[in-house]
């Protein structure tokens, strides 16, 4: 019970130090006209439910389906252990032309692990990936659990991108240097389901709201999305209904990570380089 709300205290102050962050640095992307929306995927098998490999590997599937109705392309972030087991499903996600990043290489807590360990399981990722032809530039930590340590480790292993939950309105560095990491928030996720027991329904208000909320606030939002949350009744055609209701959204603009990231980090924005961050 201690560590519990010992670690709650810990992310709210490292949220509150690095909303301050974000707002010291200027938001590259006030020229692009609308909202840019991420969605994003995290795709874990075994490593997180046992058992669940078979039904995230037809989940993926059948949302590669609905994407492509709907012209939509995401972020997948897959565990490693995930990927080797089912590199054929990573290679469908790459080829619908959705952006592949790591979700660890198995799954672990990285925030509980120690700094040697975090680097390792950092690197065993990245290599992983190698070995499917996939040079991955972007990490989500699971349970959104990151610190200091975890950063020091993407950037040592030349990561691009981070992507946790969090409130900042637009993507901004968090790690300046020789080496630069940049970090997107996720604004909402699809947890609720599991949480709150929200129904379909109710959920795709959720996402909608999030989404009219960002508009004239915020430049980019990101929603995320649990392959085996969506196997769940009745699921999978709410997120369908809201894939149609985002692309039909004439302000609303819907790219994975590394496509914002392009946008963010183009020669164009030499401001930030005089950027404290």
């Amino acid at each position: 019970m201690f560590a519990s709300s010992l670690e709650r205290v810990r992310r709210r102050v490292q949220r509150l130090r690095y909303e301050q962050r974000c707002a010291r640095q200027p938001n590259l992307l006030t020229r692009h006209p609308g909202t840019i929306v991420t969605t994003l995927y995290d795709v874990e098998g075994d490593w997180a439910r046992p058992g669940m490999n078979r039904t995230e590997a037809d989940t993926v599937a059948r949302i590669l389906e609905i994407e492509q109705r709907c012209s939509i392309r995401s972020t997948y972030n897959v565990v490693a252990g995930f990927a080797a087991w089912a590199p054929d499903v990573v290679e469908a996600i790459r080829g619908a032309g959705n952006e592949i990043a790591s979700h660890s290489y198995d799954h672990s807590i990285l925030t509980r692990l120690r700094r040697a360990e975090i680097a390792e399981n950092v690197r065993k990722a990245k290599r992983a990936f190698a070995r499917l032809g996939i040079d991955v530039a972007g990490h989500r930590s699971p349970q959104s659990a990151w610190d200091e340590r975890v950063l020091d480790a993407l950037v040592d292993e030349g990561y691009a991108w981070s992507a946790e939950d969090g409130a900042e309105p637009y993507p901004y560095r968090i790690r300046t240097g020789r080496k630069e990491l940049w970090r997107f928030a996720v604004a909402i996720d699809d947890w609720a389901y599991e949480a709150e027991r929200l129904t379909p329904a109710a959920m795709v208000e959720r996402w909608q709201r999030t989404v009219r909320a960002a508009r004239g606030r915020a430049k980019h939002v990101a929603i995320g999305f649990h392959a085996w949350v969506e196997a769940g009744r009745g699921r999978l055609a709410a997120l369908e209904d809201f894939f149609h209701w985002l692309a039909a959204q004439k302000d609303v603009t819907v790219l994975p990570f590394g496509d914002v990231l392009e946008r963010t980090a183009h020669p164009a924005a030499s401001a930030m380089k005089a950027a404290d961050g």
